[in-house]
């Protein structure tokens, strides 16, 4: 009892509630992700990837916090990040328009549940760093206000889903909105950002709107391909 008492000693409530703020607010683009990862599954299938999801989601962030300067010595890590995300963003939009797609197999839940863990995780590194200082090294304050924000993510990654779900169009602005957070990514990256912006004048217009432009042209050649398919 004494060390469960201990163990949350010294919670700021101030932190903690910071902690959720920064955290929710760092995590528009997951939340839309995961939501549009899990509109393609049906009803408990949809369910079951954003709750396992975010609980994976939840234990990876903690993990990578406790670790946060670490992450800060890896080399071209939110550039590989940032590939990983522009390959989902891509992704999403073939597996919408497959013809004989089928969200019940489990390869299916296996798929999405493998891509919203990814995601996540290259997705969080700036929430993780800014956590990691206003937590100062206090686990239970991290711990709890994690867990808080990730509960809230699911929340909202379950309304993405359904509102995807009812306006399928909804899934073309998410994977240009997706294509943003790529361009970020890239710029944010001490060495790919550096290399950019010295070898591409305006490069912090110019990738985004590249990279989003690439998106957009893969977009209408799946779904004319699509339909032409379904002539």
């Amino acid at each position: 009892m004494d060390v469960v008492i201990s163990w949350f000693e010294g919670i700021s409530l101030a932190g903690l509630l910071q902690i959720i703020v920064s955290d929710i607010v760092l995590s528009g683009d997951n939340a839309l992700l995961i939501g549009a990862i899990a509109a393609s599954l049906e009803g408990r299938q949809r369910r079951l990837v954003i709750i396992l999801g975010g609980i994976g989601a939840a234990t990876l962030r903690i993990a990578l916090t406790a670790a946060a300067t670490m992450l800060l010595s890896v080399p071209l890590l939110q550039a590989g990040g940032a590939v990983a995300l522009y390959y989902i963003a891509i992704n999403l939009l073939r597996e919408r328009n497959k013809e004989h797609h089928s969200a019940k197999k489990s390869g299916g839940i296996i798929s999405a549940l493998w891509a919203v863990l990814v995601a996540d995780l290259m997705m969080s590194i700036d929430n993780v760093l800014a956590v990691a200082g206003i937590a100062s090294g206090h686990m239970p304050t991290l711990v709890i206000g994690m867990l808080v924000s990730i509960a809230l993510l699911m929340v909202g990654s379950t309304l993405v889903a359904k509102l995807m779900k009812k306006l399928p169009w909804l899934l073309d602005l998410a994977s240009l909105s997706l294509g943003w957070t790529t361009a970020k990514m890239l710029l944010e990256d001490p060495i790919m950002g550096s290399f950019l912006t010295r070898h591409i004048p305006g490069a912090h217009w110019i990738v985004p709107v590249v990279i989003m432009t690439s998106i957009a042209v893969v977009d209408v050649v799946i779904l004319r391909r699509a339909r032409r398919n379904k002539k």
